[in-house]
């Protein structure tokens, strides 16, 4: 199975979220079984690595914010 960019696995668990709360307001799954359900995709490794992956870029590697004033090196 290939790996996933961390911005994909961070979608795919989001997406895994919104079925999960959909089961619940379909009244496929009752609030307990769905609150399991949300933990268990929040404890995931792959999203945490994902999540960490992608806020260390960020950090890394700064956007410059439109209105911020350039810097001449």
């Amino acid at each position: 199975m290939a790996r996933l960019k961390p911005a994909e696995q961070i979608e795919q668990s989001y997406d895994e979220a919104m079925v999960a709360l959909a089961d619940y307001l379909t009244r496929e799954r009752d609030a307990v079984a769905t609150i399991d359900r949300l933990i268990a995709i929040l404890d995931q490794d792959e999203l945490r690595d994902a999540v960490t992956e992608v806020l260390v870029d960020a950090r890394v590697h700064p956007r410059p914010k439109p209105d911020a004033p350039k810097v001449d090196p």
